[in-house]
């Protein structure tokens, strides 16, 4: 028996390492960006991965959340895109050991980032995605149609750069539900997607009498592990973006 344990006592195991990770599409021309930043603080992850990043979110988030010690998020990263919609940025607790960044093969549109942050159980890699929106000449019906080609294109070329030794987190906006092809090229390379509560990532709204009223909605936002354990996946009904924040708890396999 430990020294100090009371006769009888059960001993408690200790909890397993983990981390909590955050995926959001801030939407570059969110009209009413404090509630998104509030829903950021709110959360409380310890990995935050962004995407529609623009030189004004930038600005915001450096100002809300400083990267300093002590502060929230110590570790920051942004890589912006001549489209606006098209910067990445990840804030951390954890730090934040290597990024990469890949040009997307589709001319012109969003690249990725590779990060490998120093988790609690060891170091993990992060995959921040922002694939190919589901449009098409201006129209969603036909990008419907034409674009799931190219966000499997997307996904091939940057899992050429995943490191197959390192646990790994795919997260992000892929524009594509959770039977798109994109998300089954990574199943098939034994990636997971984590299953959330709560409502749609992805909505259009309208106020209607006065009443802001969902007209469409979707889950286009997914975090996927390999040599991981995702729990608690939450989205969260939060922040004005047309995205809704994402949370997940990720553990090490037992």
């Amino acid at each position: 028996m430990a020294v100090g344990a009371a006769a009888g006592a059960t001993a408690v195991a200790d909890p397993a390492p983990s981390f909590r990770l955050m995926t959001y599409n801030l939407e570059y021309d969110n009209a009413a960006p404090a509630a998104s930043l509030d829903a950021i603080a709110a959360a409380d992850a310890d990995v935050v991965v962004l995407q529609e990043v623009d030189e004004g979110w930038q600005d915001r988030l450096a100002k809300r959340f400083p990267a300093k010690a002590g502060a929230p998020y110590p570790h920051q990263q942004y890589q912006l895109h001549a489209r606006r919609a098209g910067g990445l940025a990840i804030l951390s607790k954890l730090p934040i050991k290597s990024r990469e960044t890949f040009a997307s093969p589709n001319t012109g549109w969003f690249p990725a980032d590779r990060l490998v942050v120093a988790a609690p159980f060891g170091d993990v890699q992060i995959l921040n995605v922002h694939l190919r929106p589901a449009i098409e000449g201006g129209s969603w019906l036909r990008g419907y149609v034409s674009t799931p080609p190219l966000r499997l294109a997307e996904i091939q070329a940057y899992w050429k750069h995943v490191d197959a030794a390192l646990p790994t987190i795919v997260a992000g906006d892929f524009n594509e539900a959770p039977t798109g092809t994109s998300v089954a090229f990574l199943e098939a390379r034994g990636l997971a997607r984590v299953a959330t509560s709560g409502p749609p990532t992805w909505h259009l709204e309208k106020t209607i009498e006065g009443k802001r009223t969902d007209l469409l909605t979707f889950d286009l936002d997914h975090v996927m592990l390999r040599g991981l354990v995702g729990r608690e996946g939450r989205v969260l009904d939060a922040g004005t973006s047309d995205h809704r924040p994402v949370v997940v708890t990720v553990s090490p396999n037992p």
